[in-house]
């Protein structure tokens, strides 16, 4: 435990600097964009000048034929305005050198800029590579601390776990252990999603490594979930302080499947579980009652049924209800879910065409939409 607290807050102090990092490039760029606009006025006056300038030459030496025509050596015989422009064509060669010696300097401060600029994006994409190969391994890490599938395997007729992470590693996670005749199965939405939710998922997992180490016939699955609330309140030393605080936890779908008598008990943290028999859908809800702290706690239920061979159990994660459309911007819905569910059922049993086809539904459901948070459905056939 100690290890996953000193890793989070390695994450958590490097995406800091990253995010730091990213704020002082966009402030030198910035910076760097206003000293290129000046040096581009400065060299549209420069220009401007030289072509007055030149027409003041051309100007002179109009003038000095037209005094060399008349034989006159005595520059004081010039035109008075000729006399004028001659001088403030001196004054104005002053101004040229002092405006070209400023443009240098001021190209000399923007290359700097830009060296200092190129110095800070090599540093960011090092750190950034240094993140990401930490989540690669984090992800290693999640997917190693996660229940072998072959129990599910060797124990149901067929199952498929869709899951489709927000971000590298995810904060929704499935779990699975059989003892004997009994199989308990569950799926499990974490609060948050990426490297906060991982953590959690982390934990979620190794609590019903825990609770469920000696599980008998007569275990519950209401006492299991009891038992996981307690644990997550104990551990991450949640009260009720401060009610606007929000508090950390997970929603659950847990079955305790006896595979002798086909008998199911359900409980539901927030999250139901859907029956499919023979094309008709039936949801079994849960209390409405997170893994964690609550206002108002609520004993959670253990719902008894009898399962018949060919049915489907599905449990999931809201990620998948709660997509928003490219197009229209409204969300799947639990009723939509409902119905794609049990159409899904009517052209098809076998449990990877079922996932390909929930895969093809919300990817083309999403279009150019951002995907919204970690999506998990586990299909269970008896």
């Amino acid at each position: 435990m100690l290890t996953i607290v000193l890793i989070s807050i390695i994450v958590i102090l490097l995406i800091i600097v990253v995010i730091e990092k990213v704020t002082t490039i966009k402030r030198i760029a910035r910076a760097s964009e206003k000293i290129q606009n000046n040096y581009q006025t400065e060299m549209k006056n420069f220009e401007s000048e030289i072509e007055r300038l030149n027409y003041l030459l051309k100007d002179k030496i109009i003038a000095r034929d037209h005094v060399e025509n008349q034989n006159t050596t005595n520059i004081k015989q010039l035109p008075e305005h000729f006399v004028l422009e001659q001088k403030k064509l001196e004054k104005d060669k002053e101004e040229i050198v002092l405006k070209n010696k400023k443009l240098w300097e001021m190209s000399i401060l923007i290359q700097k800029e830009k060296n200092h600029i190129q110095l800070l994006k090599n540093d960011i994409e090092t750190k950034h590579r240094s993140i990401t190969d930490s989540i690669k391994y984090a992800k290693r890490i999640q997917d190693a601390i996660l229940p072998k599938e072959d129990i599910l395997k060797n124990s149901l007729s067929d199952y498929f776990l869709f899951w489709l992470p927000k971000e590298t590693v995810s904060g929704d996670f499935y779990w699975m252990k059989r003892q004997g005749d009994i199989l308990i199965f569950t799926v499990a939405d974490c609060t948050g999603h990426g490297v906060p939710g991982a953590f959690m998922s982390m934990m979620g997992v190794t609590f019903l490594n825990d609770v469920c180490a000696d599980i008998t016939e007569e275990t519950s699955s209401a006492e299991i979930l009891e038992t996981m609330r307690n644990l997550v309140i104990t551990t991450l030393k949640q009260d009720n302080s401060s009610p606007l605080e929000p508090k950390d936890g997970m929603d659950m779908a847990l079955c305790i499947l006896n595979l002798k008598n086909k008998k199911i008990k359900f409980s539901g943290a927030n999250n139901p579980m859907y029956l499919v028999r023979n094309g008709e859908l039936f949801e079994h809800k849960a209390v409405k009652n997170p893994i964690g702290l609550y206002p108002r706690i609520k004993e959670f239920e253990t719902e008894e049924i009898q399962a018949q061979e060919g049915d489907y159990i599905y449990m999931f994660s809201d990620g998948f209800a709660d997509q928003f459309n490219g197009q229209t911007g409204k969300k799947v819905t639990y009723g939509r879910l409902k119905n794609l569910l049990t159409e899904i059922n009517k052209e098809t049993s076998v449990s990877r065409l079922q996932q390909q086809k929930l895969l093809d539904f919300i990817t083309s459901w999403r279009g150019s939409f951002v995907q919204m948070d970690d999506i998990l459905i586990g299909g269970y056939r008896i």
